[in-house]
């Protein structure tokens, strides 16, 4: 834990962490910098209001990872949870009896509501994803840098969006 004195501190190993601003060329990544990168991860308007606000919560901890990086871990969990609440809450009865986000990903796929995963060289996103969950809900040693927790909460919000047919916003490239 953090002494009361540097509580309120940026993480020391932001201080490693550059960005290419096309202005001022490679810099040290400012909160303006993260900040930034966390309000272009909103959900747009016209989801519900209860995945809104749980997804809010995780943005609110991303947030937070400026002060300590460690919370990429908490935000990362909480976007994934905000999606598995989503899908939940779409899919109704037979969701919330279902036992995991993979079943639930699964379920919704083959009624036609989420589109079928896309692939890449590691494998389909939802798979990853569920494996990512996992990791985070069983306890883990890893921590997730800002882009990388960047782009899994894209996607949550991707997935999120299309449950709710609402157009997802692009990732902004940083």
């Amino acid at each position: 834990m953090k002494t009361y004195a540097e509580a309120l501190e940026p993480d020391a190993r932001y201080r490693i962490v550059m960005t290419d601003d096309p202005v001022d060329g490679l810099r040290p990544l400012s909160f303006r910098d993260h900040y930034d990168m966390v309000a272009d991860l909103e959900l747009p308007a016209g989801a519900p209001d209860v995945v809104v606000r749980i997804y809010a919560r995780a943005l609110n901890a991303l947030i937070y990872g400026w002060l300590d990086y460690e919370l990429m871990v908490v935000a990362t969990g909480q976007a994934l949870a905000s999606l598995e609440f989503a899908l939940k809450t779409r899919l109704g009865a037979d969701a919330r009896k279902m036992p995991g986000l993979a079943r639930r990903l699964g379920y919704a796929v083959d009624r036609n509501i989420l589109s079928p995963p896309q692939k890449s060289q590691w494998g389909d996103d939802h798979q990853l994803l569920v494996q990512i969950r996992n990791e985070i809900a069983h306890g883990s040693e890893h921590v997730y840098p800002p882009n990388l927790a960047a782009i899994i909460f894209d996607r949550c919000r991707a997935l999120i969006c299309e449950l709710n047919d609402l157009p997802a916003p692009n990732l902004r490239q940083r």
